[in-house]
């Protein structure tokens, strides 16, 4: 539903599955979409998890400001950002965490004279001033964002940015994740069971491994059944999986 609201051709790209369901139904969703590659990744069940512990600390701030871009004071802009990100550095500088690692963006929820809603978008890095110059590099940024979800852009609109926003993000120490894909000694192949897959319509002979010895550059045939802790890589009939150096299993689907 979501990329076809904007768009997009589902066949122009890969399904990555987490979860503990995730890599068990993720085939069959791929193939109903029209997609040929499966992405999954090491610890799937636990994704969620991992990504809270090693994601970068942010602080998000955000103001009121009512300004249209075709009448009012661009540099008004300035003040308002630098007001927020100086009150989201001073929170980031209270954790401890060092500043010179911070990243900042600059976003607005903005919209076109009259309409009933408003679109969250980024903005070029500042300074801004009241030069047209300034002006033409904010009103461009929005348009490209209304665009790109909205195929369109009505003629001669004035544009108006009811709020802006700050979002300023970290690195925290200790946070790096690194794959080594190194795999434990023995044999992948667990043993083999009849599995159902709805095509071609009934069970199937299927070869079951266990992740943890599986290497990277190691090739897997389906019909399979990939098993770890957390989850379950299912690969239907016709579909082929190779372990990544990052520890990724990548599925082609016939």
């Amino acid at each position: 539903m979501h990329i076809a609201e904007r768009g997009r051709d589902p066949r122009d790209y890969a399904l990555l599955c987490t979860g503990g369901a995730g890599p068990v139904h993720a085939y069959e969703v791929a193939r109903k979409l029209g997609l040929r590659q499966v992405i999954c990744p090491p610890a799937a069940g636990v994704a969620s998890a991992l990504g809270l512990l090693v994601a970068p600390a942010r602080v998000d701030r955000v103001a009121t400001v009512g300004i249209r871009l075709d009448r009012d004071r661009v540099g008004a802009l300035e003040t308002a950002f630098r007001r927020l990100e100086d009150d989201a550095r001073a929170v980031m500088a209270d954790t401890g965490l060092r500043l010179d690692t911070a990243h900042v963006r600059r976003l607005a929820d903005g919209r076109f004279l009259g309409q009933g809603f408003d679109l969250v978008v980024e903005l070029p890095p500042g300074p801004y001033d009241d030069s047209p110059e300034a002006q033409r590099r904010l009103a461009a940024a929005f348009e490209t964002a209304y665009r790109e979800k909205f195929a369109l852009t009505p003629p001669d609109v004035p544009i108006e940015f009811i709020n802006i926003r700050v979002a300023v993000r970290a690195p925290v120490a200790g946070a790096e994740v690194a794959v080594h894909g190194e795999a434990a000694g023995g044999s992948a192949v667990k043993g083999t069971r009849p599995a159902y897959f709805p095509e071609p319509r009934g069970f199937a002979e299927t070869t079951v491994y266990d992740r943890a010895r599986l290497a990277p550059g190691a090739e897997i045939r389906g019909p399979a059944v990939v098993e770890e802790e957390g989850s379950t890589l299912v690969i239907g009939p016709g579909g082929t999986g190779r372990v990544a150096p990052s520890g990724n299993i990548v599925v082609t689907l016939p």
